[in-house]
């Protein structure tokens, strides 16, 4: 009986995430889909931290987030490591 219960929710989680119940951002390698309400700012070069939004924006967005210890070069877009993030500023 529970290997039934196991196996229900686990389809059930695989059928949810596929069939786009739960929003999900497809996201280029090296980076990561994330949705959090309300909203959080990715880590970058001037502030390498999850921290909250100016703006924060609908909650059912998913967004890419750069993959740790990785941080969002705002110049450039790329994802860098935070000791790079001087290096990489040229486009």
């Amino acid at each position: 009986m529970k290997a039934v219960v196991v196996f229900s929710v686990v389809a059930i989680s695989v059928i949810m995430v596929q069939g786009q119940g739960i929003p999900i951002a497809k996201c280029p390698k090296g980076e990561h889909s994330v949705l959090y309400c309300p909203q959080k700012a990715e880590p970058s070069c001037n502030n390498p931290t999850l921290h909250d939004m100016e703006f924060s924006g609908p909650c059912d967005i998913p967004q890419c987030f750069c993959d740790t210890p990785k941080v969002r070069n705002t110049k450039t877009g790329k994802c860098v490591k935070l000791g790079d993030c001087d290096k990489n500023t040229v486009i």
